[in-house]
This record gives C-alpha cells, sequence and structure tokens, in this order.
C-alpha cells in the first residue's frame, strides 16, 4: 500500500505534483492525460521513469482551458 496521498488531495495541496496516475484518478481520459503533459512543462527527475507535472500549472490550465461567458472559447 502506497503512504502517496490520493489525487484529491494532492489538488487542494499547495507545491504538490501530479503523475500520470493522478490524472487518470481524477477521471481524465489517457488521450487528455496526454494532452494535458504536452500542454504543461512536465517535470523528469534524473533516476526516474515518470514524469510529473506541478498542481498550480495544471490548474492554471483548467482555469485558462475553461469556457466563460468573459473570453472566447479555445479550440484545438
Amino acid at each position: 500500500m502506497s503512504d502517496r496521498p490520493p489525487a484529491t488531495a494532492l489538488i487542494e495541496t499547495p507545491g504538490a505534483v501530479l503523475s500520470r496516475t493522478d490524472l487518470r484518478d481524477l477521471g481524465w481520459t489517457r488521450t487528455q492525460v496526454d494532452a494535458i503533459f504536452r500542454a504543461l512543462d512536465p517535470i523528469f527527475i534524473p533516476g526516474t521513469r515518470r514524469p510529473v507535472v506541478r498542481r498550480e500549472d495544471y490548474l492554471d490550465l483548467l482555469d485558462r482551458s475553461t469556457y466563460r461567458d468573459d473570453h472566447v472559447r479555445a479550440t484545438g
């Protein structure tokens, strides 16, 4: 069993990093997870195989990608 907090707790934790698995646990499909990692600057720690993204970068991407009446809907 992992001591790692669940993805829902990581979203609430400033400074946390999110893995592909965390994003899947949050409900994103593999295609969406791939797009999120392409849109952000993933972190690759030497000696590890799995990149992560910063929580704040992820939340900023969601904010920028969310359609609202005050800005134009993103396409593509």
